[in-house]
C-alpha cells in the first residue's frame, strides 16, 4: 500500500467530487514521465487517473485532451477515452481524470495474416484516416504537408548519419528513398501519430479501443501502418495494408514509405539514446541497426522503389547536401500492480512526498 498512490486517489476525489474511490491499480511503467492509475468507484465504474511528472508530460497531456475534444463528435467503431475532471488549481499535484477504454493490447507477434483482426486493424486504421481534416485543422493541431514532412526527415537523416554508428549501405538506401520525390506524391490525411500495439486494444475478434491520442495530426497516412510494420511479420503487414486498401484508397506507394519510416525509426531511437540514454538502450539501438543491416544484405527488407511515378511532378524535397557524397566513414556499430481499498484510508497528509 503505497503513498504516492494513496495521494493520487485523493487528487482523483478532487478532480470528480462526489465520487467513491474504493480501489486503484497502478499501473506502473505505462508511460514514464506520466504517474497512471486506474481507479474503480464504489458503482463499479473505472476510470483512469493520470498525472504528469515533467513539464513536457504535462504539454502531452494538454495536447492529447485537446485531441479527444476534437474526436468527440466523430463516430468511430471502437471506443475513445474523454476527460472527466482534473484536479482544481490548490491541489498538491496536477491530475487528469479520463474514461477508462478498456481491453487488451493486442499481440502483433501471435496473429496470423488470416485472422479477424488483421481486418479489423486495418478498418480502425481506414476510419481514423477517414475522419475530416477540417476537424484537426480547425482545432489548431499539427498540419503537416509532404514537402514540410520530407524535409524533417532529411534532417533527422542527417543527424543520424553524423553519429557515424549507421552502415554505409542503410544511409545509401534511405538517401535514395528520401530524394525520390515520386515516392511522396500522397494526400495527407487525418493520422493518429503513434499507433503502435500498446494503444491498440481488442475484444479478441474486434478493436475494441485506441488509446492516447497526443499525436493526433495531419499528415502522411503511412505513418500509422509504420508502426505495425515495426511489430508484425511481413505477412501479417502486407496483410493489414491489404486489408486496409480495401476500406480506404490509398496511393500507389504506401507501403514503401510505411517501411522507410520504420527503418528510419530505428536511426531515431539511435539519436535519442545516443543524446539521453544509457549505455545499455545505446547498445539496444544500434542491435535493432545491426539486424536491420542484415536484413539488407540477406535480401529480407522490401523495395523502396515507387510503383508509380510522376510524370513533370514538382520538386516537394530539399536535397541532402550534406550526405550527398558519402566520404566520410562510418562504421556498423510487465507491469507491476498495486491493489489497495481506499475506503478504510486516511487522506494523506499535505506534506508527504508524491513519489
Amino acid at each position: 500500500m503505497g503513498k504516492p498512490s494513496l495521494i493520487l486517489a485523493a487528487l482523483a476525489a478532487d478532480a470528480l467530487p462526489g465520487v467513491r474511490f474504493v480501489s486503484v491499480q497502478d499501473l506502473a511503467d505505462y508511460q514514464p514521465e506520466v504517474k497512471t492509475l486506474v481507479l474503480t468507484t464504489d458503482d463499479g465504474r473505472q476510470v483512469l487517473l493520470k498525472s504528469p511528472r515533467t513539464v513536457s508530460a504535462a504539454t502531452t497531456i494538454g495536447t492529447e485532451i485537446r485531441a479527444l475534444r476534437v474526436l468527440k463528435p466523430v463516430s468511430l467503431p471502437f471506443q475513445i477515452s474523454a476527460l472527466l475532471g482534473e484536479s482544481s488549481a490548490n491541489a498538491e499535484r496536477k491530475a487528469f481524470i479520463f474514461d477508462y477504454v478498456g481491453g487488451r493490447e493486442i499481440n502483433l507477434d501471435s496473429i496470423k495474416p488470416e485472422d479477424p483482426i488483421v481486418a479489423a486493424t486495418a478498418l480502425a486504421i481506414a476510419k481514423i484516416h477517414s475522419i475530416p481534416t477540417a476537424l484537426v485543422s480547425d482545432a489548431g493541431l499539427p498540419e503537416y504537408v509532404p514537402a514540410q514532412s520530407v524535409k524533417e526527415r532529411v534532417a533527422e537523416f542527417d543527424r543520424a548519419m553524423d553519429t557515424g554508428k549507421i552502415h554505409r549501405d542503410l544511409l545509401e538506401r534511405w538517401q535514395a528513398a528520401l530524394l525520390d520525390i515520386n515516392l511522396f506524391r500522397y494526400q495527407p490525411t487525418v493520422v493518429h501519430g503513434n499507433l503502435i500495439s500498446q494503444y491498440l486494444l481488442t475484444d479478441g475478434i474486434e478493436i475494441s479501443g485506441v488509446t492516447d491520442w497526443s499525436n493526433l495530426s495531419i499528415d502522411d497516412p503511412a505513418v500509422d501502418l509504420s508502426s505495425l510494420y515495426g511489430e508484425a511479420s511481413p505477412e501479417v503487414a502486407a496483410a493489414i495494408t491489404l486489408a486496409y486498401e480495401g476500406y480506404l484508397r490509398a496511393d500507389k506507394n504506401l507501403r514503401q514509405r510505411a517501411n522507410l519510416y520504420f527503418e528510419l525509426s530505428l536511426a531515431s531511437y539511435l539519436l535519442q539514446t545516443t543524446e539521453a540514454g544509457t549505455e545499455a538502450e545505446i547498445a539496444e539501438a544500434e542491435g535493432m541497426l545491426a539486424n536491420l543491416l542484415k536484413d539488407l544484405h540477406d535480401g529480407l527488407l522490401p523495395s523502396l522503389t515507387p510503383t508509380e511515378f510522376a510524370v513533370n511532378a514538382p520538386e516537394v524535397v530539399t536535397p541532402i547536401s550534406a550526405a550527398s557524397s558519402f566520404t566520410s566513414p562510418v562504421a556498423v556499430v510487465t507491469e507491476n500492480l498495486e491493489i489497495i481499498d481506499l475506503a478504510q484510508q486516511e487522506a494523506p497528509k499535505p506534506e508527504e512526498d508524491l513519489f
